[in-house]
C-alpha cells in the first residue's frame, strides 16, 4: 500500500472499519441529524513527561518492593508499598480530572454542515470551542495500518484509526486527539455526512499514544508482580 494519501470506497458496513462502532441509533440517522461524541475515559493522557515520570515513580515502586521482600515482616511491608502506589496513582487521577474532567465528557459534534469541536478534542493548545463549517474543509485524512492475523488457516484483517488532521482552506491544520475521539465513531459519521476524506497508509502514525498505553501497562504490570510477590511470601 502507498504511503501516499488515497481515497477509500469504504461501506458503512465494512467489519473491518466499523465493527468496533458504538454510535447510538446510527440506523436512524438523516441528513439533519447532528450527533453528540464523548470522550473515551481510559484514554485520558498527561504529557509525555508527566506520563514517563509517574511511569518511573511506580516502577522505582516495584524495585524497591523486591529489595524489601524478606527484609521487612509482610505486614509491614506489603502495607506500605500498596499506600504508597495507591497514593501516586490517585495524584495522577486528580491530575487527570482537572485536564479533562470527570468522567465522559462531550468533546465533538458532527452535522452535515458543522463540526463542533471541544479543545480538549485538539492536539495542539487553542482557546475556546472551534466551529468548522464543511465548506471551509479542503480535507480530512485519517493515518491508518490494516493488520492482518492468521488464525486456524485463515486471514482475519483490522483496521487501526492512528490520528486523524482537518485541512482548511485558509491552510491551517487541525489535529484531533485520538485518546478523546472514537475514530471509528467519527470516522463513520463523516462518512455518512459526504465530508471530504483522504486517507494515509502509515507504520508511525500515533506511535507516541501507543508508546504512553505501553509504558502504562508495563509499569503496572511490574508492580502488580511485586506487590504480589510481597503479599503471598
Amino acid at each position: 500500500m502507498s504511503l501516499a494519501k488515497h481515497t477509500l470506497d469504504l461501506s458503512l458496513t465494512d467489519k473491518v472499519w466499523f465493527k468496533y462502532v458504538t454510535l447510538k441509533n446510527k440506523n436512524e440517522l438523516n441528513d439533519n441529524s447532528q450527533v453528540s461524541l464523548k470522550s473515551i475515559t481510559a484514554l485520558g493522557m498527561l504529557s509525555g513527561g508527566a506520563e514517563f515520570l509517574f511511569a518511573l515513580l511506580v516502577f522505582a515502586l516495584a524495585i524497591t518492593a523486591s529489595f524489601i521482600d524478606g527484609e521487612y515482616p509482610r505486614y509491614i511491608a506489603f502495607p506500605a508499598c500498596l499506600i504508597a502506589f495507591l497514593i501516586i496513582f490517585f495524584t495522577k487521577r486528580v491530575m487527570l480530572y482537572k485536564k479533562f474532567g470527570f468522567g465522559s465528557q462531550w468533546v465533538m459534534d458532527v452535522s452535515k454542515n458543522q463540526l463542533t469541536i471541544s479543545p480538549k478534542a485538539i492536539k495542539t493548545k487553542v482557546i475556546g470551542t472551534q466551529k468548522i463549517a464543511r465548506e471551509d474543509i479542503t480535507e480530512i485524512t485519517f493515518h491508518y495500518l490494516l493488520l492482518n492475523d492468521r488464525k486456524g488457516g485463515r486471514i482475519k484483517t483490522t483496521a487501526n484509526l492512528c490520528f486523524a488532521e482537518i485541512l482548511l482552506k485558509d491552510g491551517t491544520k487541525v489535529e484531533l486527539n485520538g485518546t478523546r475521539i472514537g475514530f471509528f465513531d467519527l470516522l463513520y459519521l463523516l462518512i455518512f455526512f459526504d465530508y471530504p476524506l483522504v486517507y494515509r497508509n502509515t507504520s508511525a502514525g500515533g506511535s507516541s499514544d501507543i508508546a504512553i498505553i505501553l509504558l502504562r501497562l508495563l509499569s503496572l504490570s511490574a508492580i502488580a508482580a511485586g506487590l504480589a510477590k510481597l503479599a503471598l511470601n
